[in-house]
């Protein structure tokens, strides 16, 4: 009975993409629609492969000067227009979203050359806001990626309380960030860090660090969307 019923409010009222309310073929995934997967901003190529900003030379000057901690990064999309919605329904409930987007992130990351079998990891949340929201979105996607390229999956860090950052400086913000993470115990030689969105990297620098104070030898960072330096 409950499937008729389910089954007729289908026909009657058809399931919209999370993006452009248009109607959903049975194919669509994750709730979005092809022309919306389509249309998402994509990070602009040639890229550096230390920050994944434009760059016709790799590493880029910036990362020549003051290079990052871990070894590769890379990402999908831009942080911007439909992507940032993507990402904004991916942190608030709509987990269903965390699949087709990993399949975009080992997309995007299968052709590079990985050392073999690393370990994947992400970035942890803090445990009050991991209680309210029921999950961490980024834990979704690390073990989708994991499923996908047959790596193993493992918890690697965790957050400490940090304060708060309202009315601090950047400087500051960085400063404080950079104590937010410890390791849960010795940490493997080759790390895939996942997040969600990169934004001034100060988190994932800050992650990479504790990794390395574990014994992680390489740090790779992979996110589905990155906020471009304008």
């Amino acid at each position: 009975m409950g499937y008729v019923v389910a089954s007729l409010l289908q026909a009657l009222l058809p399931a919209r993409c999370l993006l452009c309310r248009d109607s959903l073929s049975v194919a669509s995934r994750g709730g979005v629609c092809s022309a919306c997967w389509q249309a998402l901003p994509r990070l602009p190529e040639p890229a550096c492969e230390r920050c994944g900003e434009p760059s016709e030379v790799s590493p880029c000057l910036s990362c020549q000067t003051s290079p990052p901690p871990w070894r590769r990064f890379a990402a999908v999309f831009a942080y911007e227009k439909g992507a940032r919605e993507l990402v904004l329904l991916l942190k608030n409930g709509r987990d269903e979203l965390a699949s087709p987007c990993a399949v975009q992130l080992w997309q995007k990351a299968r052709s590079f050359c990985w050392p073999e079998k690393p370990t994947v990891t992400f970035v942890p949340m803090r445990p009050w806001r991991r209680l309210t929201r029921g999950y961490n979105q980024a834990e979704l996607l690390a073990s989708e990626l994991a499923r996908l390229a047959s790596w193993p999956k493992q918890k690697l860090l965790r957050r400490v309380a940090a304060g708060t950052q309202k009315g601090q400086s950047r400087k500051s913000r960085h400063q404080q960030v950079a104590h937010a993470f410890k390791p849960t115990g010795p940490a493997p030689e080759r790390v895939v860090l996942v997040d969600d969105v990169v934004t001034t990297g100060a988190t994932a620098a800050a992650c990479t660090r504790a990794l390395q104070r574990a014994g992680a030898k390489e740090v790779w960072v992979l996110a589905l969307a990155k906020t471009l330096k304008r």
